[in-house]
């Protein structure tokens, strides 16, 4: 789990969230992003790596 501390600095510097992955996931190993009118796909790949794909 990431230092909650160090989560409220990185959203106040850049502006953005921090979300961990797992909770992006829970069990899964993709999930489907809409953005705009085409939908990307997230997956954790075999070697723990982030891959996204339209």
């Amino acid at each position: 789990m990431l230092n909650e501390n160090r989560d409220e600095e990185i959203s106040l510097e850049y502006n953005n969230a921090v979300i961990e992955s797992k909770e992006l996931f829970k069990n899964g190993a993709s999930i489907r992003i809409v953005h705009g009118d085409a939908i990307y796909i997230l997956r954790i790949t075999k070697g723990n790596k982030l891959i996204l794909t339209k």
